[in-house]
């Protein structure tokens, strides 16, 4: 009787491992390594030029802000981790098509695009995100050294 009820369990005990191993392979995750804040400058960088900044939220709500030189947009969507990268899908708006999905790279100590949305950004390439605690400690070394 003992004998059916461990092969029982080790079957169940099996079939849950395989389960979890199942749903740890490769599809996409939501994970708290990327949530947060990136900003291409500082909010006290008054220069023109290009411009965005990306929210990941911990619930996988993404948040968009860029301008490519005609104004800023802002973007509401979704996002998801696979391989190190970062892909942002972007809901619809008021019968309006979504953007199209934008998939961005880990970096040093940041993000950087790779796939965007060529009609808005032209031939031009989305600037490099740094993590906002990074551009708050670089903000106050210079302080620090003026």
């Amino acid at each position: 009787m003992s004998f059916i009820r461990d092969q029982f369990f080790r079957g169940l005990l099996l079939g849950a491992l395989l389960l979890a191993a199942g749903a740890l392979g490769a599809t996409p995750t939501t994970h708290a390594k990327f949530a947060g804040t990136y900003a291409s400058r500082s909010a006290e960088d008054a220069k023109p030029g290009p411009s965005m900044d990306v929210s990941l939220g911990l619930d996988g709500t993404a948040t968009v802000t860029e301008d490519a030189g005609a104004g800023a947009v802002t973007h509401f969507g979704h996002w998801v981790e696979t391989d190190n990268q970062v892909k942002v899908s972007f809901d619809a708006v008021e019968g309006k098509p979504a953007e199209p999905p934008m998939t961005l790279q880990s970096e040093h100590d940041g993000l950087r695009a790779i796939t965007w949305n060529h009609t808005t950004w032209g031939k031009a390439q989305p600037p490099v995100l740094k993590s906002r605690s990074r551009v708050k400690q670089r903000l106050t070394n210079r302080r620090s050294a003026e």
